[in-house]
């Protein structure tokens, strides 16, 4: 199978698919470290390991966007409840950049490996979290 897409038509508006050439995303989604609680990871992953994370400078050189989606058990719950399935990830983590092999040179970085990746493993269970790599294409995008 083909890591290309088809042509993206230029066009604008609601039907009109354009791949952005700007950026590029990574997304973690991300299992929480067996033993701890929601409660604890989610706090752990916002005022911690944030910190740890955007400090690198390969970090602050490579990435356009570091954005961390939590997920909200409650929604997740009343969506279940009306048969619409949800992932079981307990969040997920965007990073942008404008190439692909920017996001590549911040997970391949020294400071990266022996700082933050053991910080990881204080909330994170690694072995069960997955990267999605991804282009961007813009459907519509309402800047209000």
């Amino acid at each position: 199978m083909s890591s290309e897409l088809p042509p993206a038509s230029t066009g604008g508006g609601p039907g009109h698919a354009k791949e952005r050439a700007d950026r590029v995303r990574m997304m973690a989604l991300i299992y929480r470290k067996p033993g701890m609680s929601v409660e604890d990871f989610h706090n752990y992953w916002r005022d911690e390991h944030s910190k740890v994370f955007a400090g690198i400078a390969v970090v602050k050189k490579n990435l356009l966007k570091y954005e961390q989606i939590h997920l909200d058990n409650e929604a997740s719950d009343g969506m279940q409840k009306m048969c619409l399935p949800c992932a079981d990830y307990d969040g997920m983590a965007v990073f942008d950049a404008t190439s692909m092999e920017k996001i590549q040179e911040v997970f391949a970085d020294k400071e990266y490996r022996e700082i933050v990746v053991p910080d990881e493993e204080k909330f994170i269970d690694r072995g069960r979290s997955v990267l999605f790599p991804a282009r961007l294409v813009d459907i519509f995008d309402d800047p209000s």
